[in-house]
């Protein structure tokens, strides 16, 4: 039999890295208005305000697309936990 090698290591960052994601994500809408005041044009910040307006959707989508994955990749690692604890009971 092929033995399967699994890090779970590997998994558990993958699924930190995807919540840091989707932690960002959610982060940009409360920044918009920050970078906005710190550009110091009033023309260029109202631009930065009508881009993170239209930005919105597609950042929200993204966002829960990250967590899906992250949940996805976390649960493959928790099959791959208990598949190899019942292996190692049963072998």
């Amino acid at each position: 039999m092929t033995d399967i090698r699994i890090s779970y290591a590997e998994l558990d960052g993958a699924v930190s890295h995807l919540e840091h994601v989707a932690r960002q994500l959610g982060a940009s809408d409360r920044t918009s208005g920050a970078v906005a005041e710190a550009v110091g044009h009033e023309l260029l910040a109202a631009r930065v305000l009508d881009f993170a307006d239209t930005w919105d959707d597609t950042r929200e989508r993204f966002q829960e697309a990250a967590e899906r994955l992250a949940a996805t990749v976390d649960g493959i690692a928790d099959a791959f936990r208990h598949a190899d604890r019942r292996l190692a009971a049963d072998g």
